[in-house]
């Protein structure tokens, strides 16, 4: 096994014991090394020739917790091998070329998200949502953004949802009960509160809805239901895309259900008269 303070370049090369299907995850990712930094351990599957599992498997074969550990070395490999000034994945230099190249990367995520979630998934969220007294929503970061858009989507359908205060996760978990739910949005790198208000609410058999990147995202261990947002882009940043898609998909299957609850709720908000500004 490799030093666990080995570069990742090292411990590709000098790695032992490697199974054949082992060793061409390491030839692919020597292979690749400007790109594989933003492959998901399916693309990095699908580009091998492997499955998933001897990916996971090849990660803890070189001293890694797991892919998402392994991938973090990648990209700082990547990072160090390019330098700071130089932008190591350059997009296409043409406007155009990179507006199809950030259109192909969604298209693919979208991909992965249709592969990972079935009818009983959504049923069981749509369900769950539904059925809930009080909805709190966290999330830090990119995230906090995600949980601003899920919140505002499920309010225009009737359902209330409370956005939480990432200085204050803990203490608003703990307003919550077995029939209420927490829906928790992290990405990596994962918000260290939200996990901990995450662990604090199944602790408290609350329900958590949980939005993130990967079925091995640290989330994984605590959730009630898991929705997996794919994000691979160009900036080493997470695309919102597969996350907006969903979160309209489940608001809508929700209001499809009692379409008449919706539209009122809807007239409601439109009566509302708009704030406008004084003339000067």
């Amino acid at each position: 096994m490799a030093s666990s303070k080995s570069p990742l370049l090292n411990r590709l090369h000098s790695a032992k014991g490697l199974s054949p299907s082992q060793r061409q995850i390491a030839d692919c990712l020597i292979a690749n090394m400007n790109e594989a930094p933003l492959w998901g351990v399916e693309e990095l599957a699908e580009k091998s020739k492997t499955c998933v599992a001897t990916v996971v498997r090849f990660a803890k074969k070189l001293d890694y917790s797991g892919y998402l550990e392994m991938r973090k070395a990648l990209v700082s490999a990547a990072k160090k091998h390019y330098g700071r000034d130089e932008q190591f994945l350059q997009a296409p230099v043409q406007a155009s070329a990179t507006l199809l190249e950030v259109a192909r990367r969604d298209v693919k995520n979208l991909e992965i998200l249709l592969q990972a979630i079935d009818e009983d998934l959504l049923q069981k969220v749509v369900k769950l949502l539904k059925i809930s007294r009080i909805r709190l929503a966290i999330g830090d970061g990119v995230s906090a953004l995600m949980t601003r858009q899920f919140a505002y989507l499920l309010i225009n359908i009737d359902l209330p949802v409370m956005e939480g205060n990432p200085a204050d996760f803990a203490t608003q978990v703990g307003l919550l009960g077995p029939k209420d739910l927490l829906i928790a949005i992290s990405i990596t790198p994962y918000s260290q509160e939200t996990l901990d208000a995450a662990a604090y609410a199944r602790k408290r058999g609350i329900p958590v809805l949980v939005f993130t990147d990967s079925i091995t995202s640290p989330l994984a261990k605590v959730a009630t239901l898991l929705l997996p947002i794919p994000g691979e882009n160009l900036l080493y940043t997470h695309s919102l895309t597969t996350f907006n898609i969903l979160a309209h998909a489940i608001a809508t299957s929700i209001a499809s259900q009692a379409p008449q609850r919706a539209l009122n709720k809807l007239r409601e908000v439109e009566q509302v008269t708009p704030w406008k500004a004084p003339r000067t």
